[in-house]
């Protein structure tokens, strides 16, 4: 009986607490939901219509990490109507991680079948690419017979960090195709695309890009070269290039004279503070020796951050 009693009491007096929660001003209760995680927040919209009006605040969910994946979004409509709707309308970081291509597949029957399947991933990463509030946007795993290099060229206008993983392949036409974009653009800072192939990429619009951007890792790139020089000549007053992680080609005989030539470009005056150069196992003692000790000693200096290491070393470094 004296259970009984409490959890009535409880009731009531939880009861009266909801009420008068309930009857504070909306911006209140907006102040109270700031301080709530993404899934209590949730929870808290499913209480009352008023604090579902509340938590559905466009600008509540801007820093919210939407991620698009096979499980979570079952056809483009759907896709569509969560960007256009009014919780995730401002959402400034979107993930893609489609393996939506993977069950496709193994109900491919026909050619048809096939064509089907392009057409929706397709679909898939221009509604995706074209949300136009993205501000960071991480490529997981996307198949290249799925971008349109003509819609890849048109960079989102807010965007400022683009990564695209190992595991999303690109073609040279797309890679070509991003840093056309990214020359039009002027508010991306960071950009990490590692394992891609870059060899066709115009060497000045390959420079201008990286120098107008803060942050870059563009590790096992296949740069020729042409390219590495005429990244490493733009550095100057100009240029906005704080932390750059690359690698030579494997199939290019870059000479120790030739690494030099290219270290002491970043002895001129400029933002740069941290540089890590992979360098293939098989070339880097070839590369390294010789290198003039007073160079090595100035650059430590200089930087926050100098490494000449094992290309496969900088898979592992903290961008």
């Amino acid at each position: 009986q004296a259970y009984n009693c409490l959890i009535h009491f409880y009731k009531r007096t939880l009861t009266r607490i909801m009420t008068e929660i309930s009857m504070l001003p909306q911006e209140m209760i907006g102040k109270v939901f700031d301080h709530l995680s993404w899934p209590d927040l949730g929870r808290a919209m499913l209480v009352c219509r008023s604090w579902r009006e509340v938590g559905e605040q466009p600008a509540r969910w801007r820093e919210f990490q939407l991620v698009v994946t096979e499980k979570n979004f079952g056809d483009t409509a759907v896709i569509e109507e969560t960007l256009k709707s009014e919780r995730f309308s401002q959402v400034r970081h979107l993930i893609l991680e489609l393996r939506l291509w993977r069950l496709l597949e193994e109900r491919i029957n026909s050619e048809a079948d096939a064509l089907r399947r392009v057409k929706i991933m397709q679909e898939i990463f221009r509604i995706v690419w074209q949300h136009p509030h993205t501000e960071s946007m991480n490529i997981l795993e996307f198949g290249d017979s799925y971008i349109d290099p003509e819609k890849m060229s048109v960079i989102p206008p807010k965007l400022r960090s683009l990564t695209i993983s190992l595991n999303t392949s690109l073609s040279a036409e797309q890679v070509q195709a991003l840093f056309c974009g990214m020359k039009k653009q002027d508010v991306l800072t960071n950009l990490e695309i590692i394992d891609k192939d870059f060899s066709e990429v115009d060497r000045d619009t390959l420079a201008t890009v990286v120098n107008n951007l803060e942050r870059v890792n563009i590790s096992d790139s296949n740069l020729e070269f042409g390219q590495i020089q005429a990244i490493f000549s733009l550095l100057g007053h100009t240029s906005k290039l704080k932390v750059l992680i690359m690698s030579s080609s494997r199939h290019v005989e870059m000479t120790r004279e030739q690494l030099e030539t290219v270290l002491r470009q970043v002895m001129v005056k400029n933002c740069l503070k941290t540089l890590v150069i992979g360098i293939p196992s098989e070339k880097h003692e070839a590369m390294i020796e010789g290198l003039p000790r007073e160079l090595i000693g100035e650059l430590e200096k200089k930087l926050d951050v100098f490494v000449l290491g094992f290309e496969t070393m900088i898979y592992d470094y903290d961008y």
